[in-house]
C-alpha cells in the first residue's frame, strides 16, 4: 500500500556469453516462472545471442518438423510452446530472458537498447506514481498529504486504487458490487486528492478487475467531474465485450492490458474495448512484443501507458521501450518506500529516477550494472546470487 515500504521477490535473470559480456533481465517471481527458465536456458545454450526474435518465436510457438532424432531436445522445444499455451509461466519467464538478450545485443552492438528500436523520441522517461491509497484511508487529510508530497517529489502523474481507496465500506467482498456507502466513500477519498491538487496535475485510478459491468458505469459516471486521466480495468479483463460496454458509457478514457500479450491486445484494440493501452515487459514476454503492442496502438492513433510491475531493472529496461515509441504517455512505478527495489542495479552517473523521471544513458545496452551489495542484502531466504 502506498506510503510505507512492501515486501516483494523479483528473480534476476543473467545470460553469459563465451566471449565474457553478460546480459541482464528481471522476471516476475510467479508460479512456474523458475521452471520456464529452467527449460529456456537449456534451449538458449549454444545458440547465438543476437537471433532474439527467432528465439522468442520458437519458444512461444514452436517450429513446423524436422525435428531431431526422438522428438525435442534441450535445444529444441518441438511443435509447441512447452506448455501449449502463448501466455502464463513460460512468457513470463521469457520475459526476462528477452530482456537479458536485448541488454546483451546493445553490449555486443555498442549501442544503447532503445536504438535497436529505431532510436529515442525523448532523453527522459515521464513516470507515473502509483500511490494505491494512504494507511488511513478515513482521514481526508492524509489523502490529501500523500497527493501533496508525490507532487513536491516532482511526479506529475498519479494513482490511486479504486479497491484499495475504501475497504471499510465493503459490504460483500465476493460480489463484484459497488454499494452506495462504498462508492460515496469512494467519491469522497478521490475527490479530496483532486481538489488538493488541482486540474494540472494528471490523475488516474485502478479497479484492479474488482467490479461489474453496471457498477462500473455507475463508478466512471461519477468520477467524471474529476477529469480523470484514467480509470484503469474497470471490469475483469478476459472479456472485451465487457469493457467496450463501459468504455461507451465513459467520459474517463478506460486503460488496460497489463497481462496482455500482444494477440490478446490485438483483440482489445479491434474491438475498440479500451482508449489507452497498457502492457507489462514482464508478461508481454518481453521488449520487442511491448514494442509490437505501442506500434499496433500508433496506427489506430491509440496512446500507449506502461505498466509495470518491475523493481529497477525492469522500470529501465522498459524506458528504453518508451523513449522509442512514440505514442507513451507515461510509465508506472510502485516502489518508491522499498528503496532496495530501486537500487539493485545502478547506472553510471545516473539516478535511478529524478523529478519524475526515468532519465536515459548512452550506455550500451540497457546501461545497468548488478549493485552486488544490495542483493547479497536482500536475498530472500534460502536464495544465492547466482
Amino acid at each position: 500500500m502506498g506510503g510505507s515500504a512492501g515486501t516483494i521477490s523479483k528473480v534476476i535473470v543473467r545470460i553469459d556469453t563465451d566471449a565474457g559480456i553478460y546480459g541482464l533481465g528481471e522476471a516476475e517471481n510467479f508460479m512456474g516462472v523458475r521452471e520456464a527458465l529452467q527449460l529456456l536456458r537449456n534451449c538458449l545454450i549454444g545458440r547465438s545471442p543476437l537471433t532474439v526474435r527467432p528465439f522468442f518465436s520458437e519458444m512461444i510457438y514452436g517450429t513446423l518438423p524436422p525435428y531431431p532424432a526422438g522428438g525435442a531436445a534441450p535445444g529444441h522445444p518441438g511443435y509447441c510452446s512447452p506448455t501449449a499455451t502463448t501466455s502464463g509461466p513460460i512468457i513470463w519467464g521469457l520475459s526476462g530472458v528477452e530482456m537479458a538478450l536485448c541488454d546483451l545485443a546493445g553490449k555486443i552492438l555498442r549501442t544503447p537498447t532503445y536504438n535497436l528500436f529505431g532510436g529515442t523520441y525523448r532523453e527522459k522517461v515521464r513516470i507515473y506514481l502509483d500511490r494505491s491509497a494512504p494507511e488511513d484511508v478515513t482521514n481526508l487529510d492524509a489523502w490529501r498529504d500523500m497527493a501533496i508530497k508525490t507532487v513536491e517529489a516532482g511526479f506529475t502523474q498519479l494513482k490511486f486504487d479504486i479497491d484499495f481507496a475504501a475497504p471499510d465500506a465493503v459490504e460483500d467482498p465476493w460480489s463484484r458490487r459497488l454499494v452506495r456507502p462504498h462508492l460515496n466513500r469512494v467519491i469522497e477519498r478521490i475527490t479530496a486528492v483532486r481538489e488538493c491538487l488541482g486540474w494540472d496535475v494528471e490523475l488516474a485510478a485502478d479497479c484492479h478487475m474488482h467490479f461489474n459491468v453496471s457498477d462500473a458505469i455507475q463508478l466512471v459516471q461519477e468520477l467524471a467531474p474529476l477529469k480523470l486521466m484514467w480509470i484503469e480495468d474497470p471490469v475483469p479483463i478476459t472479456n472485451p465485450d465487457a469493457c467496450r460496454e463501459v468504455r461507451e458509457k465513459s467520459t474517463i478514457p478506460i486503460c488496460v492490458g497489463e497481462m496482455f500479450t500482444a494477440e490478446i491486445a490485438r483483440i482489445f484494440i479491434d474491438q475498440k474495448a479500451c482508449d489507452i493501452i497498457h502492457p507489462d515487459v514482464l508478461f508481454t514476454g518481453g521488449l520487442h512484443e511491448t514494442r509490437r503492442i505501442a506500434d499496433y496502438a500508433e496506427l489506430h492513433y491509440m496512446p500507449l501507458a506502461l505498466h509495470n510491475n518491475g523493481g529497477c531493472l525492469a522500470t529501465i529496461a522498459a524506458g528504453h521501450v518508451a523513449a522509442a515509441t512514440r505514442n507513451f504517455t507515461g510509465m508506472e512505478y510502485h516502489f518508491i518506500e522499498t528503496d532496495w527495489i530501486g537500487s539493485y542495479v545502478r547506472r553510471e552517473g545516473l539516478p535511478f529516477l529524478k523529478d519524475g523521471h526515468l532519465p536515459l544513458s548512452d550506455a550500451p545496452g540497457l546501461g545497468v550494472e548488478l549493485n552486488e551489495e544490495v542483493c547479497r542484502k536482500n536475498l530472500a531466504p534460502g536464495e544465492k546470487l547466482f
